[in-house]
């Protein structure tokens, strides 16, 4: 029995507490017996943590070299426990997925997968250099960031590395990435906080709706839209011109323009809540026949969409 078998019976007993626990406990029994006894699922996790690890430990180096120890410390306590928390989550769908098609894609070669957790583990840098306003470093540093969230989908495809880890790790790199930069050039006054609430209502509403459908109604698929993805490389254009501008800009005219990036980055975000509301509304459009839900995967447009007939 598969984990969306389990989870199926789950919204047939109405979550119920037996079935909760019942599925908690399959789950478990599969991902702890699979993953000892297959240690070939676990050695390239393990081998990218490693690595990832080294470059990590290299960066707390520069930290606390070139500034305080304290930044060096900090950032490698962060980084290493954003690490250990993905690679535990990896090797949970990777176990869940053992024997699959999609599995055997991770195992073979995790590069993506190893390209997204890299931006992760690049969040605390950017919170603790923006905290020291050294904005030339998070200038840098978000550019690299930024890049790897394009080279990530891009070697997937050309490799055909495409899998389900690789593409819900993704989004979620993404969420807590922006969500973290908002939130730190809110505190440093460079974006008012009017601005960061929408980006958060924009990833509370999704983060969320995401989970309902695929708890209450059925799997889902995450494919953006054209409209998502210009005004995410707009966000990050704007994001990325307005810190370049706090390490080059004189002071007036950091004053003169700086409002207008305010708006254009609230304008950005409000639209992608009405996007993300517009396609809440399409999901709630009649669903399959349940005898077809068994056999047809959920389909995402956009953000969010159940499959329609």
């Amino acid at each position: 029995m598969s984990a969306e078998d389990l989870l199926r019976d789950l919204r047939r007993e109405g979550y119920s507490w037996g079935a909760a626990v019942k599925f908690f406990r399959v789950t478990l029994a599969r991902v702890s017996r699979g993953l000892p006894e297959h240690p070939e699922l676990v050695r390239p996790v393990a081998t990218t943590a490693l690595g990832l690890f080294t470059i990590q430990f290299g960066a707390a180096l520069v930290l606390s070299s070139q500034l305080e120890r304290r930044i060096g410390v900090a950032y490698l306590i962060a980084s290493s426990l954003l690490l250990l928390l993905a690679s535990f989550w990896v090797l949970i769908h990777i176990g869940l997925l053992h024997g699959s098609s999609d599995g055997q894609r991770v195992i073979r070669m995790p590069l993506p997968v190893a390209i997204t957790m890299l931006r992760l583990v690049s969040i605390p840098a950017i919170v603790l250099l923006a905290h020291l306003h050294l904005w030339t470093s998070v200038v840098w540093l978000f550019a690299a960031s930024a890049f790897t969230d394009v080279l990530d989908g891009v070697v997937a495809r050309v490799f055909h590395l495409e899998s389900n880890v690789g593409a819900l790790l993704d989004p979620l790199t993404d969420i807590l990435f922006n969500s973290s930069v908002f939130v730190v050039l809110s505190q440093e006054g460079v974006v008012p906080w009017w601005v960061t609430s929408l980006v958060l209502t924009r990833y509370g509403i999704l983060a969320g709706g995401t989970a309902y459908l695929y708890l209450f109604h059925g799997p889902v698929r995450i494919q953006p839209t054209l409209f998502g993805k210009l005004t995410g490389v707009l966000t990050t254009l704007l994001l990325g011109f307005l810190l370049l501008g706090l390490s080059a800009w004189s002071q007036p005219t950091q004053h003169r323009l700086k409002e207008v990036f305010d708006v254009g980055l609230g304008v950005l975000g409000l639209a992608t809540i009405i996007q993300v509301v517009f396609i809440g509304l399409a999901n709630r459009s009649p669903r399959a026949e349940p005898a077809a839900e068994e056999h047809r995967p959920g389909k995402v447009v956009g953000e969010i969409r159940w499959p329609r007939e």
